[in-house]
């Protein structure tokens, strides 16, 4: 009798497992190299060690808990950190700390996220948002950061706090939506939709709110397109930036035009060739066009070595709101960059 019912014990314990599976994954990115320039925004040409070349340096956790029919409970928490020094940003987990629900009816999620627009609008960046010269930059400073500054719920236009999420693919179809509740931060409405195939579609709308007010700051919306035949694959993107100051004046008005062609030359090897062509209506001496030729060399599935050529050409009174190069280039002048590197994913 006393071995069935362990028999019975361990049965019962045994399927309560399998019913409620998790699993946590560790998981990481590294990227370093040297870039040099033959201007400096201040001085002359410099040399420098550069995080993230072409991917942020990242590590986190990410889980999830298979609670029965069809239902999951997930978790992510991600952190940012600089190779060159090891230094951690001060926000152990600036970049994800949510936990939400999947199945069916798709996903909910709750917490500090990335923006839903910014991920659509990676589907069709020229550079697919590279971590350095690519739309990522023209889509960070014109979120608000640069005028009245981010509210607390708007981290550079890519990370949201407070947020409340949902997103859902249907076939080709992705969409995705989310709500950053305003507190005393300020609200920030954040739209993606993405279409896959051959042809490839993206549509993206995110506005925020001056702290404590229902008043529009900033808002972005993108649209952009993309075509794959054989090795190739071209893609074009529109990018327009609104900015207002505290008294709703506005402050800025960006056009950031993007077109780019991925070579796929073998399979570990991609050759990218992309223009950005930033101008604000509002103020027409701040323009800068910007061309860039790389090449991705995959070393392993983990492992990639990387170069990068640019040439940016800002004219004198540019800003960073039209540049795609992280802290922007030489004004007035024709400014080279070569960039080297690394990046490992574990």
């Amino acid at each position: 009798m006393k071995l069935k019912l362990m028999a019975g014990a361990a049965l019962a314990l045994v399927s309560g497992m399998a019913a409620a599976q998790s699993s946590v994954t560790v998981y990481g990115n590294l990227d370093v190299g040297v870039l040099t320039r033959n201007h400096a925004p201040v001085g002359s040409a410099s040399t420098t060690m550069a995080n993230g070349g072409i991917s942020p340096s990242v590590w986190g956790f990410r889980g999830s808990e298979d609670l029965g029919g069809g239902l999951k409970a997930n978790f992510n928490l991600e952190g940012h950190f600089y190779v060159d020094t090891g230094v951690s940003d001060p926000r152990l987990f600036r970049r994800q700390s949510n936990i939400g629900l999947s199945g069916g009816f798709g996903t909910v999620t709750l917490g500090n996220m990335y923006s839903p627009a910014i991920l659509a609008f990676a589907a069709t960046d020229p550079r697919g948002l590279r971590e350095n010269f690519s739309g990522l930059y023209s889509w960070a400073y014109n979120s608000g950061a640069l005028t009245t500054g981010n509210n607390g719920n708007n981290d550079v236009g890519v990370f949201l706090q407070n947020a409340i999420a949902y997103s859902n693919t249907i076939g080709p179809v992705g969409v995705a939506a989310s709500y950053s509740i305003s507190e005393t931060k300020g609200a920030v409405y954040s739209l993606g939709a993405t279409y896959a195939g051959p042809v490839s579609l993206s549509a993206a709308y995110q506005s925020t709110n001056i702290p404590n007010t229902s008043d529009r700051m900033s808002s972005i919306y993108t649209v952009g397109a993309g075509y794959t035949m054989g090795a190739f694959t071209g893609k074009l993107n529109y990018l327009r930036g609104l900015n207002k100051d505290v008294n709703l004046v506005e402050t800025s008005k960006v056009d950031m035009f993007g077109l780019g062609i991925d070579w796929k030359t073998a399979s570990n090897n991609t050759v990218i060739a992309a223009a950005y062509f930033g101008k604000d209506k509002d103020h027409s001496s701040d323009k800068t066009n910007t061309f860039i030729l790389s090449d991705e060399y995959a070393l392993s599935k983990r492992t990639t070595l990387y170069g990068q050529l640019v040439y940016a050409k800002a004219n004198a009174g540019a800003t960073l709101l039209t540049t795609v190069t992280a802290g922007g280039t030489t004004l007035d002048t024709n400014t080279g960059l070569l960039n080297v590197g690394i990046k490992h994913s574990f």
